[in-house]
């Protein structure tokens, strides 16, 4: 390569050449394309409307999920709060709210002893009897550990 290359020495020709007829016919063709553009445009109003409205869908949607999840968590501590609360509470406070609130008997606030009771009856729904009758029909103490 030369290092001393002037501009001026650089043959001047074109080198590109243009169709016969180009410049006859591209108003035309511009016109086609843009009247094609425009029945486009004017079928697909909707297509220009989802595409602002496709983008912010997910932002959307992840809002609504952590309002969600928020709200989720407040009713959850809310309950825990409950059941803390009412564990805190006094023997002579719950009384006053179901003497006040309930419809409770007298008889509901009695203490009752597990001796009073004869379990067998209220938890099997057997009698006594019945069931010293099973226990011997088995034979259990002839049973070996």
């Amino acid at each position: 390569m030369r290092k001393d290359m002037k501009l001026n020495d650089i043959p001047k020709r074109n080198v590109h050449q243009v169709p016969e007829g180009y410049f006859d016919r591209l108003p035309m063709q511009i016109m086609e394309r843009t009247a094609r553009r425009e029945q486009v445009t004017a079928t697909a109003w909707y297509a220009s409307l989802w595409r602002p409205v496709r983008h912010a869908m997910a932002p959307l949607i992840l809002l609504l999920m952590f309002v969600g999840i928020y709200f989720f968590n407040i009713q959850q501590n809310q309950q825990q709060e409950m059941v803390t609360t009412v564990a805190s509470l006094s023997d002579e406070e719950i009384m006053v709210y179901l003497d006040t609130y309930a419809q409770v008997e007298t008889a509901d606030f009695e203490e009752h002893s597990l001796a009073d009771q004869d379990l067998a009856v209220e938890f099997l729904n057997v009698s006594s009897t019945t069931a010293e009758e099973e226990l011997e029909y088995y034979k259990i103490n002839d049973l070996d550990y």
